[in-house]
């Protein structure tokens, strides 16, 4: 009886973890999706202008430099990698460490990246295009920045490699972080490279 009891118990936890497990990712679902079509409605903006001007960049401006948007995206993808080596041990918090100093890294490069910008007087206010830059940068920036919160929240979490409750904070924040990425690396590839 005793057994029974003990097997019922576990089914049951089991089962209301695949609960908060699929309430977690439902919910990280609906705050992506609705990143994704604040980013999507930005990238159509660029293209309906892109597309339309004559020439490219439009006529007055340089296209920026590609080194430090360059130092930015292997950031990004390197702090990816490293939570994908926190997600595989999160008792081993080396890789979220690792994940946010990559983090602040990308920042302080999107710092040096806009101060380059003012440096060759290219303002928010300079035009179509360096308003493009600036918001596309800067709405990226503060969802970093929201990013980065989450992620010291979990290196500060005391029950992070104990609790499924825990790990599944850690998935979700991990899905938010590389969804990051992807959008930077589609940024970086459409507004700098092409």
């Amino acid at each position: 009886m005793a057994q029974a009891m003990a097997n019922l118990a576990t089914k049951t936890m089991s089962e209301s973890d695949q609960g908060k497990e699929i309430v977690f990712s439902v919910a990280m679902i609906v705050v992506l999706v609705s990143f994704a079509m604040l980013f999507a409605t930005l990238m159509m903006g660029f293209a309906m202008f892109r597309f339309t001007a004559p020439v490219w960049p439009p006529a007055g401006m340089v296209k920026p430099s590609l080194i430090l948007p360059g130092i930015s995206t292997l950031f990004i993808i390197l702090s990816s990698i490293a939570f994908i080596w926190f997600e595989k041990d999160t008792a081993n918090k080396k890789g979220l460490i690792l994940t946010i100093s990559l983090g602040v890294g990308f920042m302080l490069t999107q710092s040096l990246f806009w101060h380059q910008l003012k440096s060759n007087g290219i303002f928010v206010s300079s035009g179509i295009f360096p308003s493009i830059i600036y918001a596309f940068t800067w709405i990226h920036a503060a969802h970093i920045i929201v990013a980065l919160g989450l992620l010291l929240w979990l290196l500060f979490s005391p029950t992070l490699s104990t609790t499924t409750k825990s790990k599944l904070r850690a998935t979700s924040v991990g899905k938010f972080w590389h969804f990051l990425g992807i959008v930077w690396l589609i940024m970086f590839l459409t507004i700098f490279v092409l």
